[in-house]
């Protein structure tokens, strides 16, 4: 199947029988517009690039319950200016500084139990890790355990660096939610952000 060739409503038909090669064809489509949309906005890269990939991974997430009235075209960009805005103000309530996490996270280590929370969470995001599919999972060892780059990892596997970023981004959300259990929450995302 050519899915480059297909129109967003039969990309959206494949999205909703779990079809992840029509979901990457989709997000490459309309990630890039989207950012540079979300940016007029904001004005601040991190800041829209955040907005549209948690836009994408909300079409991927309602993808078997997702209802469009009209063209997705429309649809997506109404709904980029809504995520844009709750990025906003996600980013307005934010609390502490990475210098306190920092602080935090040196405090902890401290402690006796530090080891064994470590382990616990080495542990855990192995078994996170295998849950994933298999190029996700790739993607997501080559990023934090080789340090390849988003344009390293796209060269080396043969695919966008846009689909890159959507693997990661959605790894990412995959492990927040399995670290959640975790009261020790600054250990657990540092944990996460500089495993190697």
């Amino acid at each position: 199947m050519e899915y480059p060739l297909l129109s967003d409503q039969q990309l959206l038909v494949e999205c909703s029988r779990d079809n992840l090669k029509a979901f990457n064809v989709l997000f490459d489509r309309y990630f890039t517009k989207l950012y540079r949309y979300a940016l007029g906005y904001v004005n601040d890269e991190c800041f829209a690039e955040e907005a549209m990939m948690d836009l994408m991974m909300w079409v991927w997430e309602k993808r078997h319950t997702l209802e469009i009235q009209g063209e997705f075209k429309h649809y997506i960009f109404r709904a980029a200016k809504n995520a844009t805005i709750k990025v906003i103000r996600k980013r307005a309530i934010q609390t502490a500084p990475i210098e306190s996490i920092e602080n935090h996270i040196s405090f902890t280590s401290a402690t006796a139990d530090h080891g064994i929370l470590t382990s616990e969470m080495e542990q855990s995001y192995r078994q996170e890790l295998d849950l994933l599919s298999p190029q996700r999972k790739i993607v997501f060892q080559l990023s934090r355990e080789e340090e390849l780059s988003h344009a390293e990892i796209a060269d080396n596997l043969d695919i966008s660096i846009n689909t890159v970023k959507n693997h990661i981004k959605f790894s990412l959300n995959h492990f927040r939610k399995g670290f959640l259990r975790y009261k020790d929450a600054a250990l657990a995302i540092a944990f996460l952000l500089f495993v190697r």
